[in-house]
């Protein structure tokens, strides 16, 4: 009776049985029990076998099929050879008989595919469809961005984007960036800067195996949005120039930025690009600028234009108003009866200041009490502090801010407050703090009876000098009675400003 031995032995690097010993590799791996074998290309495999008796047959079946088959007729066999595997899972055997049979059985996975990509941005794709030949977008700054699909690591990721950017149909200048990833991971995002038209894209994905996927397609930009302008500016100035600060941002290129005067076409041109080509450094402008003011305001509206390389143009308009004009604002004016004297407290700005003059007159004769000047220094400043103390006539003083700054002179005049705790309370001191103030109502009466009759007369005015070409002190000698000639006033912070050019009281008004 004969007795015949099976023995099947899944995923055996060496095998023993009755004698016979079989020893396989798979790409220089030994096949171990139970583990799956992965490779990347069809695999060499060495099949070593040692008998007592020699070996009749031996067989290779791929995934069910024979494949090689040898018969030895001894007892000592050696083969290399190379599996031609199907892609995914195999199964391969190795049969061995002698005076029995011996099969070795392995799983073989074969990857042959190269990363996939299923896009995420700007467009979106499965795994096995694969971007479209052309995609459209309308900004120039777009995100390529997908998640990786592979069995090993992908190691890097070049995308190389060439775009033709004119300027025009019969020329053409090309520009064409690469960039790189190294070890993305399962995924991937690229910032891409595309100019106005059809930009070429080309992506490779290249696993450790040194395997690659590319894709090619065209982002085509068509750009419709207008750039962004955001700006600061001085709504009103006192100087014959302002500052015009702001940021302009395209989301493709600026090629142009200018303030333009509304009234003439007058143009500063802030920033000039001369063509198409995709630049970083174009996608934001800043700037800081200065632009002259006219006494006319009609001619102080400005215009901001930015253009980008698609053509698109925004406007904004801004105006700004030139009143050089000085802000005097007296904070204290009060007199101190038992000093005889008068607090003057304040600021003069928003101006190019020159000369600050205070002064203080007798209500009751025009006389000028007491000058100061707080700021005469020979040269501009845009704020001046007061506080000064001067001689006055308690119920019978006038206080005179006298400012000159670059383009004219300014004047107003405050009347001092007494306060009530330092006036006297019995009846003969009321009786003449009445007479007084009839006395002062009087003369101003007279004042202007006079300044009627000047008017008539045909007075002149006394010439004098007040200004940073002379000593810088009007006259004050208070020898003669002043001229009264007629003027012009308006109201200003609770006192009057005197617009004419005459010199009244002892100093010009």
């Amino acid at each position: 009776m004969c007795l015949l031995l099976l023995l099947v032995y899944t995923g055996v690097g060496s095998v023993t049985a009755e004698g016979t010993t079989v020893n396989m590799t798979v790409d220089n791996e030994d096949a171990t029990g139970g583990a799956e074998l992965v490779v990347f290309e069809d695999p060499e495999t060495n099949i070593t076998v040692t008998a007592n008796t020699p070996i009749d047959l031996l067989e290779i079946r791929v995934n069910g099929d024979i494949y090689r088959s040898y018969r030895p007729n001894s007892t000592q066999f050696d083969r290399s050879l190379t599996l031609e595997l199907d892609p995914n899972e195999n199964t391969v055997e190795t049969i061995v008989k002698t005076d029995g049979i011996t099969t070795i059985q392995t799983a073989v996975t074969k990857h042959t595919a190269a990363p996939r990509v299923r896009y995420t941005s700007p467009f979106s794709t499965t795994i096995k469809g694969g971007p479209n030949s052309t995609v459209n977008v309308t900004s120039g700054q777009v995100t390529l961005a997908g998640d990786l699909h592979t069995m090993l690591d992908v190691e890097r990721v070049r995308i190389e984007r060439t775009t033709d950017y004119g300027p025009g149909e019969n020329s053409s200048q090309v520009d064409r960036r690469i960039h790189g990833i190294s070890n993305p991971g399962d995924s991937f995002s690229q910032e891409l800067l595309l100019a106005n038209g059809t930009n070429e894209i080309v992506a490779k994905y290249t696993d450790s195996r040194g395997r690659t996927n590319t894709d090619r397609f065209s982002i085509i930009l068509d750009d419709e949005t207008d750039p962004q302008i955001e700006f600061t500016a001085e709504n009103e100035s006192y100087t014959d120039t302002a500052h015009v600060s702001g940021i302009v941002r395209d989301e493709t290129k600026l090629t142009r930025v200018e303030i333009n005067r509304t009234s003439n076409n007058g143009s500063q041109v802030l920033l000039l690009s001369g063509n198409a080509k995709p630049n970083p450094d174009m996608l934001k402008y800043e700037f800081d600028t200065t632009v002259d003011l006219y006494d006319d305001n009609d001619d102080n509206e400005f215009q901001i234009t930015a253009e980008d390389a698609a053509g698109n143009i925004r406007n904004r308009t801004l105006s700004i108003r030139y009143d050089p004009e000085p802000d005097v604002s007296v904070t204290e004016a009060t007199t101190n009866v038992e000093t005889e004297t008068v607090r003057v407290t304040g600021t003069v700005s928003d101006a190019e200041i020159g000369q600050v003059t205070v002064e203080t007159v007798d209500t009751r004769t025009g006389e000028r009490m007491d000058l100061v000047r707080p700021y005469y220094a020979g040269g501009f400043t845009d704020k001046v502090n007061i506080d000064q103390e001067l001689k006055a006539s308690p119920e019978n003083t006038l206080v005179y801010v006298l400012v000159k700054y670059r383009t004219g002179e300014y004047t107003t005049k405050i009347t001092p407050d007494v306060p009530d705790t330092q006036q006297d309370t019995d009846a003969d001191t009321d009786t003449a703090s009445a007479t007084t103030t009839n006395s002062t109502n009087s003369t101003e009466t007279n004042t202007t009876t006079q300044n009627a009759r000047s008017e008539d007369t045909g007075n002149k005015s006394v010439s004098g000098t007040d200004g940073p070409s002379g000593d810088g002190s009007p006259s004050d000698t208070g020898s003669e009675s002043p001229t009264l000639l007629p003027i012009r006033t308006r109201d200003a912070l609770g006192g009057i400003v005197i617009v004419g050019g005459t010199y009244l009281l002892g100093h010009w008004v």
